[in-house]
């Protein structure tokens, strides 16, 4: 059942209509959250990992466990728009608010985390609109395989991605190593770039690793690059530039806080340098993927994350 309604403003002192909205049932389709469950490997065995409130805090009060297998966590709160400000992320270990949903990352399921993040991280919360409810999107149309590859992009750069690389955070009476799994660029890359400027600490953290899951689903045998629409490749390309562009401030700024001296450290961390020194590149950054933001928003509908 659906019901339509005139959405209203007052706007100098009368009362104008500026959209309209449906109010629908949903007691037939499959939630957002059922549709990426349906996906998830459901794994007995988890183990102890350190939880985080955001991307570089540890929560030592909470203790989820995950499988080892897993790729990150996908924070989801609740299955309406309302939360999307807030219990909406993407990390590398699980995030600790017990009061939050969330699911492990997995390869089987990344593609559909990164579609279902993305429609959650780009719409913005409204009066009229914290109440929608997301569902299963229709992946019969042939705009949905674009839209998940894109999204991936999303899930690098939203300003909800909180994924961090880690080294030696205190949890639970031990340290631990974090990897970020969603970290784009080779391994050898950030060997040459560490080399060129002399910064032996990055150059020893990556000489034994090895490259992680998103550059390998980005460049290797699934070359998902070649898919990714023209304005996402522009935001990664970027990102990248950036990457090796701040090399030669990264040493002076890394610190025990911001982990700057993890070869994976991801864009939450990497945005404070960028912030601080090469503040017209990501400005410049920012709009691209603004624009790249803009350019999917609607598919978010179009696809049916969301009824209008």
């Amino acid at each position: 059942m659906v019901y339509n309604f005139d959405l209203l403003d007052i706007e100098n002192f009368e009362i104008t209509k500026i959209d309209e909205k449906q109010f629908y049932n949903l007691d037939f389709n499959i939630s957002l959250q059922e549709w990426i469950e349906s996906v998830t490997p459901k794994i007995k065995e988890k183990e102890t990992f350190p939880n985080l409130s955001s991307c570089l805090k540890i929560k030592n009060t909470s203790d989820r466990k995950m499988s080892v297998t897993s790729l990150g966590w996908f924070s989801c709160g609740t299955n309406t728009v309302q939360r999307n400000n807030i219990d909406v992320g993407i990390f590398s270990v699980p995030y600790g608010h017990k009061g939050t949903s969330g699911f492990e990352i997995h390869g089987v399921n990344f593609l559909k985390v990164s579609s279902a993040f993305a429609s959650r991280c780009m719409i913005p919360v409204r009066w009229y609109n914290e109440k929608d409810v997301y569902t299963a999107p229709n992946e019969r149309d042939e705009l949905y395989k674009k839209y998940e590859v894109d999204s991936i992009v999303v899930t690098l750069f939203s300003n909800n991605s909180n994924q961090s690389g880690l080294r030696q955070v205190s949890y639970k009476d031990r340290l631990w190593d974090i990897k970020n799994e969603f970290f784009w660029m080779s391994k050898n890359e950030i060997l040459e770039l560490s080399n060129q400027n002399n910064y032996s600490d990055l150059y020893n953290d990556a000489r034994t690793d090895s490259d992680r899951y998103v550059y390998n689903l980005l460049f290797g045998e699934e070359r998902i690059y070649d898919k990714l629409s023209p304005d996402a490749k522009i935001v990664l390309d970027k990102a990248s530039d950036l990457v090796r562009k701040s090399m030669q401030m990264r040493e002076m700024f890394a610190n025990d806080e911001n982990h700057l001296k993890s070869w994976d450290a991801g864009y939450a961390q990497l945005r404070i340098l960028w912030r601080e020194y090469y503040a017209e590149d990501f400005k410049e950054f920012r709009e691209l993927y603004k624009k790249l933001e803009d350019r999917m928003r609607p598919l978010v509908y179009e696809l049916g994350f969301l009824m209008k």
